[in-house]
């Protein structure tokens, strides 16, 4: 069976569970349901192209709200289509512009610009593999979004991550919100 099919007969079984729930409540479904298909498929690169085709799919099914909620970005950033993770990372830059006075003297701050990069990527939080959005990327440090249900990471929290074209950096969360985490790196140039 292709992976296409497979994601949207996964569609099909799952949409009436989630139809009708909260968006928080349909992230926490779709974890375990990601979860549970980490373990029944052959290899990561399938378990990618079917989770995201899966995602894909369900939002297609609920008629791709506009985003308006935190648990319903970081869906849309697990999807394989480009309108609903460009979607969801418009939404976390919209309301990172939202922020408060202290956000923006954290922006102003900055000794190194912040690149977009807006790649799927592998992460490690606290030596357990996961799979994230590279949201953006600096000398620094950089902000990701889990593609998974993550309890906020509260500061201090070790996360690896690979970074393209500079591999896997190790950091530390400095903070963790509904637009994602932030990392400073370990051994960051000065």
């Amino acid at each position: 069976m292709s992976h296409e099919k497979l994601a949207l007969e996964l569609a099909d079984f799952w949409f009436p569970a989630i139809a009708n729930e909260t968006w928080d409540r349909r992230l926490r479904i779709l974890d375990e349901i990601h979860g549970q298909l980490y373990q029944d498929l052959e290899s990561a690169g399938e378990y990618e192209q079917v989770s995201a085709s899966f995602v894909a799919a369900l939002i297609n099914r609920l008629g791709s709200p506009p985003i308006t909620d935190p648990a319903q970005a970081q869906i849309y950033a697990g999807s394989a289509e480009e309108q609903h993770w460009g979607a969801a990372i418009a939404w976390q830059f919209g309301e990172g512009q939202e922020a408060d006075e202290a956000a923006s003297e954290q922006r102003e701050r900055r000794r190194w610009p912040r690149e977009a990069v807006n790649l799927r990527t592998e992460m490690w939080i606290q030596g357990r593999p996961g799979h994230c959005r590279l949201v953006d990327v600096s000398r620094s440090g950089a902000r990701v979004m889990p593609l998974r249900y993550q309890p906020r990471l509260p500061p201090g929290t070790a996360i690896r991550v690979i970074v393209p074209n500079d591999g896997a950096r190790d950091g530390v969360v400095v903070f963790s919100s509904p637009r994602g985490v932030g990392l400073q790196f370990v051994n960051a140039a000065a």
